[in-house]
């Protein structure tokens, strides 16, 4: 093969990486931009961890429930439905563990993002336009988060 071959051959591969860099900055500029005001990947874990404590405490009343049932109406009957309640309950641990590795690989990921905006500088993620969220979809955002601010506390700060 011929010098000059070789070294076209190796600026079609730089081109080919330099432009897969741009798409990976382009990308992560869309979930962890630094002009964002907010932290989507947080955000979801905290979300998600909303879940596993909702869906705890409403798990813990209907076992609470099933229990003041079975002791309020003794019987076979009875006793049988409660059972099935309880081990219908189960349901809560499993999708509470199943959740938390959702959010462990999410912290993982972000961690990871972090790595790669170090890497590969704040400042060339900065240059790429930042997508704001209208409409819809920046106020399909759910219930308040426990521990979140709530609007009283942000009214009070403009006050």
């Amino acid at each position: 093969m011929s010098d000059g071959l070789e070294i076209e051959n190796l600026r079609h591969e730089l081109a080919y990486m330099t432009g897969k860099i741009d798409d990976t900055m382009r990308e992560i500029s869309m979930i962890r931009h630094p002009m964002m005001s907010d932290d989507r990947v947080n955000a979801a874990v905290d979300e998600l961890g909303a879940i596993v404590a909702a869906t705890e405490v409403a798990t813990g009343e209907i076992l609470d429930v099933a229990e003041k049932l079975e002791e309020t109406v003794p019987g076979a009957a009875t006793s049988e439905l409660t059972t099935r309640l309880f081990e219908a309950c189960n349901f809560q641990d499993i999708t509470g563990q199943r959740i938390n590795k959702v959010m462990t690989l999410l912290r993982d990921i972000d961690g990871r993002l972090h790595s790669m905006i170090a890497t590969l500088g704040e400042e060339r993620l900065e240059q790429i336009p930042h997508e704001q969220v209208s409409g819809e979809a920046a106020l399909l955002n759910g219930p308040a988060v426990t521990g979140a601010l709530a609007q009283n506390s942000i009214d009070e700060l403009f006050n």
